[in-house]
């Protein structure tokens, strides 16, 4: 099931974290997937990066409904969020190999408008997924807000609070992106008025480990007593080993992530991790592929299927984490990244 959006998207009516107030919704709906394309279409996939094991969970879901559906795809990484000019450089290069359609995770919210725009100008569709983008020519977009994701994690800290006062601090991630500022306003908004709860100044960066370790032990460094670390998923990953550097014993100090990845779900397995809200990252990949295929067969998002559709959000923890398999979240053990895909090669090179 699917929270789903109909109706025109007008940017102008578009605020950060949450759908255009020009959209109907959310529905509660199934997914209906179609079962191959109308056409031979070959599309780019655009992703901030793919160092992290979070994005190869979304290249998983595009690439298997790649198969399914029939299509050709070639998939880039910027390198990194702070790689803007990366980014539209391959979306230049992307409407030079005249492309069918564009899948894109933006590196960043509203700086990619323009480019959108001349894309969609050229004859060419672009579907956001997973990164929320204002753009106002995007023609599809398969997501959950990350608002929301951070407003999980803040409803369970509020449930799970003792009389002890908590200090807290958080990782959003980049700040230019449109994912992480969402993450921190649905937090801090879910504690708001909750006493007992002090959210330190955020500390941003890109979410690659040497960035994320550094961040930990600077927290740790103006703050000796804090409580509990709450934010992006590299951060969580890395924080039981820096907290052990830092002399801190396992369990003193509670970490919980805004996100999912295999090593969060691991370190929530063992009991490193207290809990993730899980975005169904692998389905926003299917689903933004699937939407794409529609596109290029002639229908209209917002009428004939939902302009922006994601997963309902769980939360996982110790206690709930095997109501939830591994493959149903990642897709399958030890998955490499595919980066290029072709109907008429081998099935093997496909998931």
């Amino acid at each position: 099931m699917v929270n789903a959006y109909y109706g025109e998207y007008l940017a102008d009516t578009k605020e950060p974290g949450i759908s255009a107030a020009s959209l109907k919704g959310p529905i509660l709906e199934p997914w209906r997937f179609v079962e191959r394309a109308r056409g031979s279409y070959t599309i780019g996939v655009l992703f901030p990066q793919l160092e992290d094991s979070y994005w190869g969970a979304v290249d998983f879901g595009i690439a298997e409904r790649a198969v399914s559906g029939g299509v050709a795809f070639d998939l880039l990484e910027a390198g990194g969020y702070p790689n803007l000019a990366v980014q539209v450089q391959q979306l230049h290069r992307l409407r030079d190999l005249g492309v069918d359609g564009v899948i894109l995770a933006g590196v960043a919210y509203d700086k990619l408008d323009s480019e959108v725009a001349l894309t969609v100008a050229a004859g060419i569709p672009v579907v956001a997924v997973i990164n929320d983008i204002r753009a106002p020519r995007i023609q599809a977009k398969s997501m959950v807000p990350f608002y929301e994701m951070g407003a999980k994690v803040g409803e369970y800290l509020r449930e799970k609070l003792d009389v002890r006062p908590l200090k807290v601090a958080f990782f959003p991630g980049p700040r230019d992106s449109g994912w992480a500022p969402e993450s921190l306003e649905g937090f801090v908004e879910a504690l708001e008025g909750v006493p007992g709860i002090r959210t330190l100044t955020p500390l941003w960066g890109d979410t690659d480990e040497r960035t994320q370790r550094s961040l930990i032990r600077r927290a740790f460094h103006f703050y000796p007593d804090i409580d509990c670390l709450v934010g992006n998923a590299v951060m969580a990953e890395v924080a039981p080993s820096v907290l052990g550097e830092l002399g801190r014993p396992p369990g003193a100090v509670r970490i919980l992530s805004t996100y999912l990845t295999p090593e969060v779900y691991a370190h929530i397995q063992a009991g490193r991790i207290e809990a993730a809200p899980a975005d169904l990252n692998i389905d926003q990949g299917r689903i933004a592929m699937d939407m794409m295929i529609r596109l290029l067969d002639g229908q209209r998002p917002g009428v004939d299927f939902p302009f922006r559709a994601g997963p309902q959000i769980p939360i996982l923890t110790t206690e709930t984490i095997r109501e939830y398999p591994f493959e149903r979240l990642f897709g399958d053990r030890g998955f490499e990244p595919v980066l290029r895909y072709r109907p008429d090669v081998s099935e093997a090179e496909a998931p």
